[in-house]
């Protein structure tokens, strides 16, 4: 009797080591349970189907690029964990692209991927959107009704999420864009 127990993060850790390889043909309940040694049995403990295998090892994924540690958001400015998460965008555009572009919302049960995918997104728009409240250098006047802080976030999000779907690069428009709205000014600090 095999008595290898494997946790549920070590099964999505060899998950997504398969993507950033390239092997995502090979992430099937079959494949992902030869790649861990361990039997398919084990991989439905945990993920009864395989679409609920492909929403988690995505959400992991978008954890990777997307999550600033709580620790590093602290006094951080608005711009510099933007910065932090184009640049994880940058080192993740290999891979996981592909990958996240044809899974993530387009997984078998296409309504429950988007919603854990927007329940995860709205998560990360909710933290920005306290470290640009929290951000002491960022204007305060040009919010308004119609063009609010919330809706900015999600402007910035959106572009962010396109950027790494589309394995596009536009990290010094949105930095300028950034600059120009929320502080003022421009990278040569005149506006």
């Amino acid at each position: 009797m095999n008595t290898v127990v494997t946790s549920r993060e070590d099964i999505l850790k060899t998950a997504g080591d398969m993507v950033k390889e390239g092997k995502t043909e090979r992430i099937s309940m079959r494949g992902l349970a030869k790649a861990c040694g361990i039997s398919v049995g084990s991989i439905y403990n945990y993920f009864p189907t395989k679409n609920d295998l492909m929403i988690a090892v995505v959400v992991e994924l978008w954890k990777e690029i997307f999550c600033v540690p709580l620790s590093n958001i602290e006094g951080e400015s608005f711009l510099g964990v933007v910065e932090s998460i184009a640049e994880r965008i940058r080192k993740n555009k290999g891979g996981n692209q592909g990958f996240l572009a044809e899974h993530s919302f387009a997984v078998g049960d296409k309504e429950k991927g988007h919603l854990v995918m927007e329940e995860y997104l709205g998560h990360m728009r909710g933290e920005l959107l306290d470290v640009l409240v929290e951000d002491k250098a960022a204007r305060r006047d040009v919010w308004c009704e119609g063009f609010s802080a919330k809706a900015f976030v999600e402007f910035v999000m959106d572009f962010l999420v396109e950027d790494l779907m589309r394995g596009r690069e536009r990290s010094v428009f949105l930095k300028e864009l950034i600059l120009r709205v929320v502080y003022g000014k421009n990278q040569e600090g005149l506006l």
